[in-house]
């Protein structure tokens, strides 16, 4: 917004840049479709993840209610890492710990209702996908240096938390990685 002063009188100008813009027609351009959630493909085999996301799910309060998710692949500079249980209240976690960083990223089923009123919501990051999941992350506790995530799925009552000392890049391609676990 300008403020223009002509003689005695002013006139207030106000930038239209934030408008979606339009083709030669004039017509605004639509918004882009959001992408296909990374879990709603095919489900990864659980032989295919680390043995303790079964281990850990198995033995979770809320397995009954929250899927099993795991890294169908895990992200670019995550090569050294070791997946181990960690322990998360009411649900169940895997932490993967680096040479030199204990608990440098991981994935958790909460105990807690992804749909519950009182979840902190005001994340300055969102991923909405199509199947109308997202993701709500930023620097822990406001000031990092980690990242984290809250992620809610439709049709999951779990709020899933997944973070990464690694950066906002690392947490955003575990975030693509996530697949559904086959659970037999």
């Amino acid at each position: 917004m300008r403020l223009l002063v002509l003689g005695s009188a002013s006139v207030l100008l106000m930038s239209c840049a934030s408008a979606p813009r339009g083709d030669s027609s004039g017509e605004p351009t639509p918004p882009a479709a959001p992408p296909p959630a990374p879990w709603s493909g095919n489900a990864v085999r659980s032989a295919d993840v680390p043995s303790v996301y079964m281990t850990v799910w198995r033995d979770a309060e809320n397995r009954q209610r929250c899927a099993l998710l795991a890294p169908g692949q895990l992200p670019s500079g995550s090569a050294n890492a070791t997946a181990r249980a960690a322990t998360f209240s009411g649900g169940w976690a895997v932490a993967y710990d680096t040479p030199g960083q204990r608990s440098a990223f991981g994935v958790a089923g909460s105990g807690t209702s992804a749909w519950s009123s009182g979840i902190y919501d005001q994340w300055p990051h969102r991923i909405i996908w199509a199947d109308s999941s997202r993701a709500e992350y930023g620097l822990e506790g406001g000031t990092g240096p980690n990242w984290l995530a809250y992620l809610r799925i439709p049709g999951q009552e779990c709020l899933y938390n997944v973070w990464s000392r690694q950066g906002r890049t690392h947490l955003e391609a575990l975030l693509g990685s996530l697949r559904l676990v086959a659970v037999s």
